[in-house]
């Protein structure tokens, strides 16, 4: 396996763009520069390393491959193709991949150029809206969300990394992907998968690559959204760096973590019923077949158990067959409702619900806002240059990224 360039190769590559491009338009680069160091300023993730650049007045990103097996030429080819076909560019960064882009360490290596997107990461974003509580912004949010996923698998695209990091808020509160290496369209069925599985706070253990797998993790999103929607102060006791909500922890039985215990102390019916679609679609057994949409609007299970089998002379209900004076039908028996019969002239008291734990304190939870003439704010100016500390310094990957094609010749 050829041994890519590392980050700091790159770094002291770009300080001198009219050695090192081939290309004469990006010999006249600039290049953000470190406010201290004085030098380009990278995002660097496992895969690659990002830098932003003004390109003849437009800010532009350039991703430059630290992997040899992180992505190829006839790959983004085929999914900007699908893009435009499709009419998702205005969804994602379009990326233009380039051969040959650069000279490091004596050889020349490809780059994916991409527009800048003025952002802050799905976390960060969310962070600010918990933050201020605005839950009308929140539950915009989860509904924007939903539809942006409905929109990419009408479309016949998985991303296959969805999460915080790879999803951006623009100043326009418009959704926008990045990161495209481990994502399918139908120009990859039948080829081999990529190595990498995504980020295991929105994946569930045995992921197959394929159209639906963006549907647990957009399910994972929206149910998270939903819920700080209606308390939003949880966020501060959940977020944990790497997450919106849930962690890997959630996924596998007996769902009895903070993350469930929350959703099941809010009581409310719409995000009861998003969570066991969740928690349903966390067991092994299960396997994305369709949309979220499909998910979300399929009605669950219900048990019907079978009917008891007739005793032979056996009286009607609310008949004695000793000839004494039997209780009138209309009245609840413990034969008929599974309980005792109440005393006369005495009402039945409803089962109370189990109290909270000793010493706990459950905060009110916000009934669901209305979207009525709502739009979701702008996000946070973002401290320049660099990442702010509250989101992930990179939309290049957080993880090792990994071959999506089978090696070829010596490793």
């Amino acid at each position: 396996m050829t041994a890519y360039p590392n980050a700091e190769d790159y770094v002291r590559a770009v300080q001198h763009p009219d050695r090192v491009f081939a290309l004469p338009v990006l010999r006249r680069v600039v290049f953000e520069l470190h406010p201290l160091f004085g030098i380009p300023m990278p995002a660097s993730g496992n895969a690659a390393v990002v830098f932003k650049a003004d390109l003849d007045g437009t800010d532009t990103a350039l991703r430059f491959f630290i992997r040899e097996d992180a992505s190829s030429r006839e790959r983004y080819a085929a999914l900007g193709q699908h893009f435009a076909a499709r009419d998702l560019e205005d969804c994602v960064a379009h990326p233009t991949w380039v051969d040959d882009a650069i000279r490091v360490n004596g050889r020349t290596w490809p780059m994916v150029q991409m527009s800048w997107v003025d952002r802050r990461t799905l976390d960060a974003y969310v962070g600010h809206l918990a933050g201020t509580a605005n839950v009308g912004a929140l539950a915009l949010l989860a509904r924007t969300w939903r539809e942006f996923v409905a929109r990419l698998q009408a479309a016949e695209f998985a991303h296959g990394d969805l999460q915080h990091g790879n999803v951006l808020i623009d100043t326009a509160s418009t959704l926008r992907l990045v990161d495209f290496d481990g994502s399918w369209i139908a120009a990859f069925h039948g080829g081999p998968p990529p190595h990498e599985t995504g980020h295991p706070n929105y994946q569930r253990t045995g992921r197959e690559w394929g159209r639906w797998m963006d549907t647990f993790p957009g399910l994972v999103i929206y149910t998270a959204l939903l819920a700080l929607s209606r308390r939003p102060e949880s966020w501060v006791e959940l977020h944990n760096g790497e997450n919106v909500l849930f962690s890997a922890e959630d996924f596998t039985p007996p769902f009895q973590t903070r993350t469930w215990r929350f959703l099941a102390g809010l009581g409310d019916a719409e995000v009861d019923r998003v969570a066991e679609r969740l928690r349903r679609a966390c067991d092994p057994a299960w396997r994305a077949g369709d949309t979220l949409e499909a998910l979300l609007d399929a009605r669950p299970r219900v048990e019907i158990p079978a009917p008891p089998q007739p005793v032979a002379g056996a009286p009607f209900s609310g008949v004695d067959a000793s000839g004494a004076e039997a209780a009138p039908w209309w009245e609840l028996t413990a034969a008929t409702a599974g309980g005792p019969v109440p005393s006369s002239g005495a009402a039945a008291a409803p089962t109370a619900p189990a109290p909270p734990p000793t010493g706990s304190t459950i905060p009110p939870t916000a009934p669901a806002p209305s979207l009525t003439g709502f739009t979701m704010p702008p996000p946070p100016p973002k401290a320049k240059p660099g990442p702010s500390p509250e989101e992930a310094p990179s939309f290049a990957g957080a993880r090792p990224a990994a071959a999506w094609y089978p090696r070829s010749g010596p490793t």
